[in-house]
């Protein structure tokens, strides 16, 4: 056991022996029907992450009614705790302080990393548990923390030597300016070298460059460099301005393709389905994954949305970040019933090697490091602004949390980038 793991365990230990707290059941003792479960649930319905992080909420929203409706968990019923942080990242810890200060231990929070990184160490400070549902660059291992998005390898592996063999040698490109982008951009790079291709263009642009002239000049850059491709990790509303300038500069996918991890089926339609079609993504889950399994999910996240309309007014579409969001609410009902608590120390170690039946096949949390291995696919964008899946591993892919190459020495085991309390180890 390791040093943070037994601080955990013995601070969770005590707390549990010592707290009652109002709302919610006393961790040292079995789930009952006289107990109400608290979920916060802190996640934009305004500002830049409007157009994703309602479909978090929203499917979020329909699993603890699917939860509720068949008796809850082992009687306990679920309560949700949903605030809007408006898209500031010094709100998400604001409100997460408030929630864990009213009795909020479980977490389903986020989009970006930003958001996380100002959230999770609250969450840390009260010895709490977040499950965070995105896509994300990696370097980070924490006990407090049971990640279902895609870590780096688990996108940038089996699509880079993808689309350099189908397009093209010369790659320009392009993020938002933040961890997450330019970390993802540092593991295409070591693809693209280790599959003969070459950088011939690198940008960043500021996270609120949401206006289509912002990206006029850097357009004319791609152009000007001429790469065979573009692999864009530029996120939110910046993204849908990016593609819309990209499209009025006469750039198509049949042209210059673009290779765009954030793009997923909500930004595919905030964008405009004519500025995407025929570009490409890397994802794990697309809402054409043709299983029994998965249209029965879309099928019953569309009816929520039509039974939710004033709450939910969204597009009816499902996408990899909202469906991570239900792997990792789907991981929670597991271990909970599992565990017959939701002290976070029994609910961690309930989640380790686990098996979810998700919405885009089976997946399964590692036991080492907290994250999940998952599927990854290639899709691209289609007439109807879905994505036809073009490839598919062969089986699941463990995350890498940590690239040899990247942060050589680190692992999860022997802390690396840790939080422990709130605080980064090593420092």
């Amino acid at each position: 056991m390791s040093t943070s793991r037994r601080t955990f365990v013995k601070n969770w230990s005590l707390a549990a022996a010592a707290l009652s707290l109002p709302g919610f059941p006393n961790l040292a003792y079995a789930l009952s029907a006289s107990d109400n479960i608290r979920l916060g649930m802190v996640l934009s319905s305004t500002g830049f992450m409007s157009g994703v992080e309602p479909y978090q909420a929203a499917v979020l929203m329909m699993g603890i009614e699917e939860v509720n409706s068949s008796g809850g968990i082992n009687g306990a019923k679920l309560v949700p705790e949903l605030r809007d942080p408006g898209s500031d990242w010094g709100k998400y810890a604001k409100q997460a302080k408030e929630l864990v200060d009213s009795g909020v231990s479980i977490f389903h929070s986020c989009y970006t990393s930003a958001s996380r990184e100002s959230l999770l160490p609250v969450i840390q400070k009260a010895n709490g548990l977040l499950f965070y549902p995105t896509y994300y660059e990696g370097r980070e291992c924490s006990d407090n923390m049971v990640m279902t998005g895609s870590c780096p390898n688990q996108q940038v592996d089996n699509s880079v030597p993808w689309m350099i063999k189908k397009a093209g040698k010369k790659i320009y490109l392009i993020g938002s300016n933040y961890i997450y982008p330019r970390t993802m951009n540092k593991a295409a790079k070591l693809s693209i070298k280790a599959n003969g291709g070459s950088v011939v263009g690198e940008k960043y642009v500021d996270l609120g460059l949401t206006t289509t002239a912002g990206y006029k000049s850097i357009v004319a850059d791609i152009k000007a460099k001429k790469p065979d491709w573009v692999l864009s990790n530029v996120v939110g509303a910046s993204g849908d301005a990016f593609m819309q300038e990209y499209a009025n500069q006469g750039l198509t996918a049949a042209n210059m393709p673009i290779l765009a991890y954030p793009m997923t089926e909500p930004e595919v339609l905030s964008a405009g389905i004519k500025n995407c079609k025929g570009h490409y993504t890397s994802f794990t889950y697309f809402q054409t994954v043709d299983t029994p399994e998965n249209k029965a999910f879309v099928k019953r996240f569309k009816d929520f949305l039509a039974a939710n309309k004033s709450q939910f007014p969204l597009p009816p579409v499902t996408s990899g970040v909202m469906q991570a969001a239900y792997s990792g609410f789907l991981a929670f009902v597991e271990a909970a019933k599992k565990a017959n608590s939701v002290d976070p120390v029994a609910l961690v170690n309930a989640c380790k090697g686990m098996e979810i039946n998700a919405p885009e096949g089976k997946v399964r949390i590692n036991s080492e490091n907290l994250h999940t291995a998952l599927r990854p696919r290639i899709g691209q964008v289609n007439d109807e602004g879905l994505f036809d899946i073009l490839d598919e591993s062969a089986s699941l892919v463990e995350p890498l949390v940590f690239n040899p190459k990247i942060d050589p020495g680190k692992t999860c085991e022997k802390g690396g980038e840790y939080y422990i309390r709130g605080k980064r180890v090593p420092t």
